[in-house]
């Protein structure tokens, strides 16, 4: 194996053994000390506001630049999956709607 490969893979170990170690820092403390209840309130949005930071860009640029035109396939599939979110509360259903919407308008055009 040449030398990038054994780099490689000591930057996945290095980066893993730094995952494991933030986390089971944060695991170790949680007990130690209480957070205020305004910081545990806004703590339940955290998963929707990553879950956001990856999916909007993708929705709305397209080749470097946003895209709001009936042409970005992605945002009106993105918007299938929003509005079957808000009538269902159902979110396998609502991705699996966003997907299929977008596949389907792959083909169409």
């Amino acid at each position: 194996m040449n030398n990038y490969g054994w780099s490689l893979w000591l930057i996945i170990a290095g980066m893993a053994i730094g995952t494991i170690i933030n986390r089971a820092a944060l695991i170790m403390l949680a007990g130690r000390f209480d957070l205020p209840p305004a910081v545990q309130a806004s703590l339940r949005f955290a998963p929707a506001a990553a879950l956001a930071a990856i999916v909007v860009p993708e929705l709305f640029v397209q080749h470097g630049q946003i895209d709001l035109s009936i042409h970005n396939l992605k945002l009106l599939a993105g918007l299938a999956g929003f509005a079957i979110a808000m009538l269902t509360r159902n979110t396998v259903l609502a991705i699996a709607c966003g997907m299929a919407a977008l596949h389907g308008a792959r083909l169409l055009l």
